[in-house]
């Protein structure tokens, strides 16, 4: 006989069993439309793994959308209008002309920094503080060569005796990105980074001497070799990772505190309590900071990042590739959940050629080379037309971006002939032209490293590869992780790479990326391209400030790196970004597209 009784005790017993089931899975997470509407974490992926977490030393671009939750600026670019806005300073600088004195001709910048700022010990931000970053900066032996190259021209700095908070930077020359520069340099607290005062005693206008790193191996007094060993030992332990990747070591004036970092999966940041901008964020909106948490998942994979995406693991992404970006916006589930994007990108994508390789030093097989990638295709077969063909090293939004300079067609049969006219032919028919360099007999076979991770770059590799083929150039194609690639590029092991180049929206100063004394480790010259007539142009661009001269200078600049061909230009591309509605956030056209801290959480899911 049936007993209904039990039945029905069984069937409540098992709702309930069910319930605390999904409770459970709620606490875990794995109820990911639920759970995630009551936690104020950003989950945001990251393609790649940042170098480290210290803005003066790297140089990679996902370190930046992490250290800059940590580390504040006195000014920095607000992420709609793309204007400096007040972060620590008050607002921006005084800026005044030096008409006498040593640094007669230069330009001065006065400073000062808000009131409430405060370092995590309770000590006020104060010009002493921006004195030290200035001094480590510009140890020439602290690996930070890349930015040096745009403020070379600081001399010194004065702190206003009455009140430690204003101070005034001087240099020794105008400049056109000058007020920018200096306004985008991150303040260090001093406690942390150089807790045994090894700076403190050098001058600044020690460090800024060309004479000082000159004399690091052979000092001309006693005075100079202590204070060249000081900087030696502040720098190796500045440089070292302690100062990059561990806790209690890395230390700003932001909302956010270093939580953890996991190689390969995630970096965490913790948002601190009582934080001293939420007193004025209201006057000073650069300085708000919603979320709790913040937490960067490595996914290098692009298929990975879909299925993560898909199973709303992650909140925001930029770099979807370009394909599966298109798939998305068919994905009816991916649109209840998440809203895509395509701002412009302040970037450009292109193929590095290493100029000091015997194969690649004459810029006719340079300008082969460039015959050889057909980027209407790339663009409209590998990136569906979400890109703008540039010919050269400016943003073709910029003003001075050169409309005239005609774009190079692919053409292998006008490749083989720029070959032939280098001496390079095919001379024991085996389909691969060859030319005797330095007494010996090599072929054109080439190395082309590229990002294992990028499905672009991986398609566009593979073309290139194709019709490379047709003009006697036997490429082979080398996938690397991301962050080995980059240490090649630095250290000059390749021949041919896949790259990109974020930009910020100010003036472009050419020097870090195409001046001959950037083509050091760091330096951002990876292509080592020389050429007196490139640096004597780059040195005019960066003192002149009438803007129609300016341009004309610009101009020639862009022929002369067009004749030259350093690089293969692709493109610009318009950025792909899914950010979940579970957030109210826009995007932005500066990279990586997003700004995690504006992140403002819904208080209900997408029905």
């Amino acid at each position: 006989m049936i007993n209904f009784r039990s039945i029905c005790i069984f069937a409540l017993i098992s709702l309930v069993l069910a319930a605390c089931k999904a409770d459970k899975q709620q606490e875990q997470g794995q109820d990911a439309t639920d759970f995630r509407y009551k936690d104020n974490t950003v989950y945001a992926r990251l393609p790649a793994e940042p170098d480290r977490l210290n803005l003066l030393i790297s140089t990679n671009v996902y370190a930046r959308v992490v250290n800059e939750q940590i580390f504040l600026y006195l000014l920095h670019f607000d992420p709609q209008t793309l204007e400096l806005a007040p972060q620590l300073a008050k607002g921006r600088p005084v800026v005044e002309e030096i008409t006498e004195g040593p640094y007669k001709g230069g330009v001065s910048y006065t400073f000062e920094i808000i009131e409430e700022a405060k370092w995590d010990n309770g000590q006020p931000v104060t010009g002493k503080d921006f004195e030290f970053t200035l001094k480590a900066l510009f140890n020439p032996k602290v690996n930070a060569a890349n930015i040096r190259a745009y403020l070379d021209y600081i001399k010194d700095i004065r702190i206003d005796p009455d009140n430690p908070r204003k101070f005034t930077v001087i240099t020794d020359k105008k400049y056109i990105i000058g007020e920018t520069a200096v306004s985008n340099i991150p303040i260090l607290p001093e406690y942390i980074y150089d807790p045994n005062g090894l700076l403190k005693d050098i001058p600044l206008t020690h460090l800024t001497s060309p004479a000082f790193a000159e004399q690091a191996d052979e000092p001309t007094d006693e005075e100079t070799a202590e204070e060249q060993k000081a900087a030696q030992d502040f720098a190796d332990a500045f440089n070292a990772p302690q100062y990059s990747r561990e806790k209690g070591f890395i230390s700003g004036a932001g909302p956010y505190e270093f939580e953890e970092w996991v190689t390969g999966q995630r970096i965490v940041l913790k948002r601190k309590e009582n934080w001293w901008g939420d007193k004025v964020s209201d006057q000073y909106p650069m300085l708000k900071a919603y979320p709790e948490r913040l937490v960067f998942l490595i996914i290098p994979d692009q298929s990975a990042a879909v299925v993560a995406l898909k199973d709303q693991q992650i909140d925001v992404t930029s770099q979807i590739d370009a394909k599966d970006f298109v798939d998305l916006r068919e994905n009816e589930l991916v649109n209840r959940y998440y809203n895509l994007h395509t701002p412009s990108s302040l970037g450009y994508y292109f193929i590095g050629l290493n100029n000091k390789k015997p194969r690649l030093s004459d810029k006719r097989v340079r300008r082969a080379l460039a015959h050889l990638v057909d980027v209407p295709a790339l663009i409209q077969d590998l990136y569906y037309g979400l890109a703008e063909r540039t010919v050269g090293p400016f943003h073709p939004t910029k003003p001075y971006y050169d409309k005239e300079l005609p774009p190079i067609e692919y053409d292998p049969e006008k490749a083989r002939a720029l070959l032939a006219e280098a001496g390079w032919e095919d001379t024991n028919d085996n389909g691969i032209v060859d030319k005797e360099i330095n007494g010996e007999r090599v072929e054109m076979e080439l190395e082309y490293k590229i990002s294992a991770s990028s499905k672009f770059a991986n398609s566009q590799a593979l073309l290139f590869q194709n019709n490379a083929k047709k003009a006697g150039v036997k490429l082979n194609i080398v996938p690397k992780e991301f962050t080995v690639l980059i240490d090649d590029t630095k250290k000059r092991d390749y021949e041919l790479y896949s790259g990109a180049w974020g930009q910020d929206p100010v003036i472009d100063d050419p020097k870090q990326l195409w001046h001959s004394e950037s083509d050091t480790p760091d330096g951002g010259n990876r292509v080592s391209f020389s050429n007196p007539d490139a640096d004597r142009l780059i040195e005019e661009i960066r003192v002149t400030l009438d803007e129609d001269k300016r341009n004309r200078l610009y101009q020639e600049f862009q022929e002369l790196i067009y004749e030259e061909q350093p690089y293969i230009f692709l493109f610009s591309p318009l950025e792909r970004i899914a950010i979940s509605k579970r957030f109210d956030a826009k995007p932005s056209a500066r990279r990586p597209g997003f700004n995690v801290n504006s992140f403002i959480k819904r208080e209900a899911a997408p029905k």
